[in-house]
């Protein structure tokens, strides 16, 4: 049956519209693959270029870890350079799977990778050669070898890199047109027929929406990133702005406190330098919580005696709660551990803190911090259990959640709250959740509070903490030593001027300059004994300088001691990389005594001299002496296995200390008198940082053992 030519020509239509309907579907499905193929393919292509960022950072790590490891004879710089080799096996085996079915590519991260392995095996012969000398490893450091490795090694990873963002931009042009063609094909479709129609808007608004997504998403990374590296670099002036004038302020209230007689002079400067501490307190807890909340707090963990925190408490809090009236006590649980790895400084900030409030809040009765510990199922973690408790006016319960928020306080004394920045709480709340622990509270107006803080898997240290440094400005006496030139460069004046009353009336010979390109001029005239250069300054800053100093003939070696206003961590990692030391502004006239001494020898007149500690009969070479018993003996062979090598070879002053300290107990136990005044001359170098007199020392140990096992004279 035929059909009229009307309906011939209806049913051709239909045919026609089913057809290229049906023909706009398939298209814009097939685009809509291709697309997402094309994603896929781009995804590849940021994971091949994170993969390369994360090699080329864990190479900067290793190189770091190993410099510093090299200068300082440290093994904790080795962590992270034993953490990016391990990191680095997983990223090139990431790496691989990427690129396997790029075979150019897969040969040259093959070759790549072969190249790391090459450097990898000479910086472990440079960290081989510093376990048993400096000077080996300096000079294999000074060949080159590693910083030419290590330029190719980015060029080849730039180059590779390049590709891919090349790839990267080519995909993405890509992705724009398909998506175009996508969109007219699916508009098409809907010309032809509702239903093709709805398909094809649909998959137009998804591709876009998907798009609009990648592109907010790209912003806000941006976004972010941008704003991190805003808040760090006002962290960073903030603190050298804030912290370059109070500097200054306590700086010279030190200077005046000894040369001021009259009582009322006293008690003015001492409200200023009272003034100047709360006011660099308020400081630094802004900027902590600042770097708290911008995810830049980090921790340093070291060997920590809970014991030596609970007596700095102690010693803190005498004053203020003997002029209220109120008992304090700070208790260790008898069966704590001697040492356990935490900050140190960080958990002494949370304790002043709860403290400071308890002794702030508290007008009758007392207060009482506890420290013990709960034992875990290793044997090497412990949990630490702190409760700070006092009698004071109490906390409404209403008002328990809102203390630990930042700038919030309870509200029901005023007058006492206004004395603080309403930052304490929130900054013990944050530092304990960074440490891996909680705080909680329990009070009642009236009643007092009680604040716990639980912080688990805190390992127990195998080394001694390091005894805390005398932070007493009472006797220094800079005289004591050796006569030195020391050259001074800071643009701020009174910074040279602060520096100058320090070292009044002594026998070092003192030069200023203001700007890093004096600081280059004059190191090279004067060649000084040590260069205190400050970091920031216009024009050339403190690491020009340092950089052009270090290219003068005779000067690669001058300690040059950095001063710096940041608190930064990474501009800290930066300074103990690249100087000798350095000092953080405001500091004391002992921590700048402290840093010299690490430069400069002891003045033995100005000292307590060796044979003022070694009795007369030690330096009586033809006294004899009887044997040593042989179990004392054998003792003694042990130490000379291990550790007395590493030590002798290092001259690392705490481990110096602790093995004289060993030594000076076996002696006493065994009455050993020669092995007791040995370990005394041990401890006296160690005590004093003789580092030239402690090395030599250190190296007569095994004959000394010979002496005692034979029964001749030392």
């Amino acid at each position: 049956m035929r059909l009229p030519a009307g309906k011939q020509f209806y049913k051709l239509v239909v045919v026609a519209w089913l057809t290229f309907s049906l023909g706009s579907v398939v298209l814009a499905l097939l685009s809509w693959h291709q697309l997402s193929g094309q994603m896929a393919a781009d995804r590849q292509t940021l994971a091949v270029r994170d993969d390369l960022t994360g090699i080329l950072m864990s190479l900067l790590d290793m190189e770091n870890g190993e410099r510093g490891y090299v200068i300082t004879g440290n093994k904790e710089f080795l962590e992270p350079f034993n953490q990016a080799e391990t990191n680095l096996q997983a990223q090139f085996n990431h790496l691989v799977n990427l690129v396997h079915d790029a075979p150019p590519i897969l040969q040259t991260v093959t070759e790549l990778r072969a190249e790391i392995g090459t450097s990898l095996n000479w910086q472990h012969d440079v960290i081989n050669t510093r376990d048993r000398s400096f000077d080996k490893s300096a000079a294999l450091i000074a060949t080159g070898k590693l910083k030419n490795t290590m330029d190719h090694l980015r060029t080849r990873i730039g180059q590779l890199d390049r590709i891919y963002f090349d790839r990267h931009l080519s995909i993405r042009q890509d992705v724009a047109e398909r998506m175009l063609r996508a969109s007219l094909t699916s508009l098409v479709a809907g010309i032809f027929g509702i239903g093709a129609g709805l398909l094809a808007l649909w998959l137009s608004y998804v591709a876009m929406r998907h798009q609009q997504h990648e592109r907010e998403l790209t912003e806000a990374k941006l976004h972010a990133e941008r704003s991190n590296k805003e808040k760090t670099l006002f962290l960073a002036n903030m603190s050298h702005e804030i912290r370059t004038p109070m500097n200054a302020i306590l700086g010279f209230s030190e200077l005046l406190q000894g040369d001021l007689l009259e009582p009322r002079h006293r008690q003015y400067l001492q409200s200023i330098r009272s003034s100047a501490d709360s006011l660099l307190l308020l400081i630094n807890d802004i900027l902590d919580m600042s770097k708290i909340e911008a995810g830049v707090m980090e921790l340093h963990p070291e060997p920590t005696d809970l014991r030596e925190i609970c007596d700095f408490l102690q010693t803190l809090f005498a004053e203020p709660v003997a002029k209220k009236g109120l008992k304090f006590e700070c208790l260790a649980a008898e069966n704590l551990p001697r040492a356990l790895l935490l900050d140190r400084v960080r958990l002494r900030q949370v304790l002043i803190n709860l403290t400071g409030n308890a002794v702030k809040f508290t007008d009758r009765g007392g207060i009482g911090v506890s420290l013990a510990w709960e034992k875990q199922e290793t044997s090497s973690h412990v949990t630490l259990l702190i409760k700070v408790q006092d009698t004071g006016v109490g906390i409404p319960q209403d008002k328990l959640d809102t203390i630990f928020k930042p700038f919030m306080q309870a509200g029901a004394h005023r007058e006492k709250e206004n004395q603080g920045s309403g930052l304490g709480l929130s900054i013990v709340k944050r530092l304990t959740e960074v440490m891996g622990g909680d705080v909680s509270v329990e009070s009642a107006p009236d009643h007092g509070s009680t604040f716990r803080l639980r912080i688990p898997n805190v390992p127990i240290s195998t080394r001694l903490p390091a005894s805390e440094k005398s932070t007493s400005t009472e006797a220094i006496n800079f005289d004591e030593l050796r006569p030195a030139t020391l050259l001074v460069v800071d643009d701020n004046e009174t910074n040279c001027q602060l520096i100058a009353g320090m070292f009044a009336g002594s026998h070092h010979r003192l030069h200023f300059g203001s700007s890093g390109e004096e600081a280059v001029a004059k190191a090279r005239d004067l060649k000084p004994d040590i260069l205190l250069l400050d970091v920031r300054m216009p024009g050339m800053d403190g690491y020009a300088a340092l950089a052009e100093i270090r290219k003068i003939p005779g000067l690669e070696l001058l300690p040059i001691i950095a001063v710096t206003a940041s608190n930064l961590k990474d501009e800290e990692d930066a300074l103990q990389e690249r100087f000798s030391g350095f000092v953080r502004k405001p500091f004391s006239k002992r921590e700048l005594f402290d840093e010299l001494a690490d430069f400069l020898p002891r003045n033995s007149k100005a000292g307590t001299a060796v044979e003022n500690i070694v009795p007369p009969e030690k330096e009586t070479p033809s006294a004899p002496f009887s044997p040593a018993p042989q179990d004392l003996v054998s003792q003694l062979r042990r130490l000379l296995v291990e550790p007395w090598p590493s030590i002798r070879d290092s001259v690392a002053i705490n481990e110096s200390r602790v093995f004289a300290q060993g030594l000076e107990g076996l002696g006493q136990r065994w009455q050993c008198e020669p092995l007791v005044q040995y370990a005394q001359k041990l401890l006296h170098d160690a005590e004093n940082y003789a580092v030239t007199e402690l090395e030599k020392d250190l190296g007569e140990f095994a004959a000394l053992v010979e002496q005692l096992d034979r029964g001749t004279p030392a």
